[in-house]
């Protein structure tokens, strides 16, 4: 899919009025435009007949001292441990809704472990769960799925249901677009019955996954609907037919008005993320590739997972948590990737976000994360994710699975790092607010000054770095003054550009306002 901003020049309107530092998009590159000059300073142009003199290098304001770096995160105590009869716990897809934390995760049944018909994790369960600070839960009873001759459980979608098809890795979102009666969805994977591989293969064949044709059971991506998230109605046919045996995540993206879909997919037979796409959700093409263990990986890395997500309270910074899957040794580890558009995605530099360890024996062997970055209590954001202290393919006996947060602070998911003197300026801004306020952090000597600047890229009269008043320490919200004074001193919706100068510090987002 071509990306719905591509070849967009500056000015850049702010979708979410907020940069965040995620890849170098409104950074500015530098300019070539005045760069070779003579000893007389004169700018001499590219061609000439006349004997070339000796000539010096002088860029225009080139971004330097400067990296993006994904930051780690802190691992929280477990909040949901596996009841003695539940084989194991799967985070799934956390939403804030209304004040509340709402949680949606899978169960493998226990009873599920050597069942002929269902073997543990083909036909799983989706439980519900609630809570207002997102560490105290509740599980209130739905009385809607016989589990083991009793519906006093918090079981909102599963076997009958799923009679035919199973269940397997499923998530939740809520779609804003749709009619009430299909307010909630799911997606899930699962296996086509005879009758629904025979309906497929008339309405739709040329759209079977290739790995579908090898096998006489066909894998397919499922879908669910709901009007408040608990009481479901399955879709009676897939949505595509292709093998996506991992967690699968969807959504209505109303910026390119369609439903996106991230699953697996096999790339030179390696485990990869893809991507599909569609206004109906009930119909989705095959997807294609976005991540796949090319060169920069390990012979041995897979991508086993996606997590996609978005920043709280944005449209233009679409995430993913991938899964890193080492077969080597067997492990796991979170990695961070980023998009403006929901189509283009790049990794954020800085390695693994998440890993086993460093949280106890609950998570000593493997990783994974649900879906869904929501706000925190005590200014954090977080993912659910869910520890094993085994490897990923290690024996294991229920109950197993630890339901915890990967939580950072406050807009602090990655960072624009000045590690000694750093210097760039952002491309032109249509800036309609009057503020703006930096979310940052530097050591006890180092700082951080702001600059405003025309579309010469001038700087305003009074907005100029000799002007910005002193920023040092630890900030999650600090508005920037000159000289005590907070407006930015631009006329209308500009358009402005903003010059940073940093030493020893950490710039994690740029922020426009209005006076309160």
């Amino acid at each position: 899919m071509i990306s719905p901003i591509r070849n967009q020049r500056p000015p850049y309107k702010l979708p979410s009025n907020i940069i965040y530092f995620h890849d170098w998009r409104y950074v500015h590159h530098g300019s070539h435009s005045t760069g070779w000059r003579n000893a007389e300073g004169q700018w001499l142009r590219v061609w000439t007949n006349d004997e070339r003199p000796p000539l010096i290098h002088e860029p225009n304001y080139m971004p330097t001292g400067i990296r993006l770096r994904a930051k780690p995160a802190t691992k929280s105590e477990p909040f949901l441990l596996p009841a003695a009869d539940e084989g194991f716990i799967w985070p799934g897809t956390v939403i804030r809704e209304e004040g509340r934390y709402r949680l949606w995760y899978e169960l493998f049944a226990g009873e599920h472990v050597g069942h002929e018909k269902y073997p543990i994790g083909a036909a799983d369960y989706i439980c519900y769960a609630e809570s207002d600070d997102g560490e105290n839960w509740c599980f209130p009873a739905q009385g809607r799925i016989d589990r083991k001759g009793s519906k006093d459980n918090n079981i909102v979608y599963g076997l009958p249901q799923v009679e035919e098809t199973g269940l397997h890795g499923a998530t939740v979102f809520k779609d804003e677009s749709a009619s009430v009666e299909e307010r909630y969805k799911m997606i899930y994977v699962g296996q086509l019955s005879p009758a629904q591989k025979e309906r497929y293969l008339q309405q739709r064949p040329g759209e079977v996954g290739a790995l579908n044709l090898e096998a006489e059971k066909w894998d397919g991506l499922f879908g669910a609907i709901s009007p408040d998230g608990f009481s479901w109605t399955p879709i009676p046919d897939p949505l595509v037919a292709q093998i996506s045996d991992t967690l699968n995540v969807c959504e209505y993206d109303p910026v390119l008005g369609q439903y996106v879909a991230y699953c697996r997919s096999h790339f030179f037979n390696r485990r990869s993320i893809g991507r599909t796409a569609s206004a109906d959700f009930r119909r989705l093409p095959l997807s294609e590739e976005v991540f796949w263990p090319n060169a920069a990986a390990e012979p041995y890395d897979l991508w086993y997972a996606n997590s996609k997500t978005t920043m709280p309270g944005t449209t233009d910074y679409h995430l993913m948590f991938p899964l890193r899957w080492r077969l080597i040794d067997d492990s796991f580890s979170l990695g961070l990737a980023a998009s403006p558009d929901n189509v283009v995605w790049n990794f954020v530099p800085g390695g693994p976000v998440c890993e086993p360890g460093d949280g106890g024996t609950w998570v000593e062997g493997a990783v994974s994360a649900g879906v869904g970055l929501v706000p925190l209590p005590d200014e954090r954001m977080g993912i659910t994710i869910c520890g094993s202290p085994e490897p990923h393919k290690h024996l294991r006996q229920p109950p197993h699975g630890h339901i915890a947060w990967a939580w950072w602070p406050k807009g602090r998911l990655a960072a624009l790092e000045a590690p000694v003197e750093g210097r760039f300026r952002t491309f032109q801004l249509a800036v309609e607010q009057r503020r703006v306020h930096l979310n940052f952090k530097t050591v006890p000597g180092g700082s951080v000054k702001v600059q405003i600047m025309d579309r010469k890229y001038q700087p305003l009269p009074g907005r100029s770095f000799e002007d910005c008043d002193w920023l040092v320490g630890d900030h999650l919200d600090r508005e920037v003054t000159w000289n005590g004074e907070a407006d930015l001193g631009h006329q209308g919706e500009g358009p402005i550009s903003l010059g940073f100068q940093m030493r020893c510090g950490e710039l994690y987002s740029v922020e426009f306002k209005n006076p309160a």
